[in-house]
């Protein structure tokens, strides 16, 4: 995965940016547009010099997915809720009862920016609709270190999006 410095896309952008790096002969799975432009690509090499040349991009960041290192904290402060829901998963799969259910609807928040990334409004709304239908633990989302994740998606559920994944936290 490599992470770009973005200042020029905006969500929309998602699909043809997908379309443009694969067009040049990039093995790419998706890309997010947000704060950061994300793109996951498979190669034996890493290729984010080429692919930020492509988009007139500057790398933050290039990572095997399994081996970034930032916390959850991090990860949504920045906007990067792909890599967010993976360590989430993870705790998930280990939890039980109603702390594996309430750690599924943050998930679904995470999630939910992951579609709205991707220029996928609607989807991302009613996602993040179905999150917030039993409430999100806000004693779980602070001992998680997201617990200001809950002033953001008690606003206008497309506002709460954007700012999510612009990560506006003002």
């Amino acid at each position: 995965m490599a992470i770009f410095e973005n200042s020029v896309y905006s969500f929309a952008d998602s699909q043809k940016l997908k379309g443009l790096l694969r067009s040049k002969g990039l093995q790419v799975n998706d890309v997010r547009v947000g704060k950061y432009v994300e793109v996951d690509y498979v190669s034996d090499l890493f290729d984010g010099e080429k692919i930020g040349q492509l988009l007139k991009l500057n790398k933050v960041e290039e990572c095997e997915l399994e081996k970034c290192n930032h916390d959850l904290e991090y990860l949504v402060k920045n906007a990067r809720c792909w890599e967010a829901h993976e360590l989430l998963e993870d705790l998930w799969h280990r939890a039980d009862g109603n702390e594996k259910e309430d750690i599924h609807r943050i998930i679904k928040v995470c999630v939910a920016v992951v579609h709205y990334q991707r220029g996928n409004v609607d989807t991302a709304k009613r996602i993040l609709r179905e999150a917030l239908e039993k409430g999100i633990n806000a004693e779980l989302a602070k001992m998680l270190g997201i617990g200001f994740l809950l002033q953001k998606i008690g606003e206008d559920n497309e506002t709460a999006l954007k700012n999510i994944a612009l990560a506006i936290w003002a």
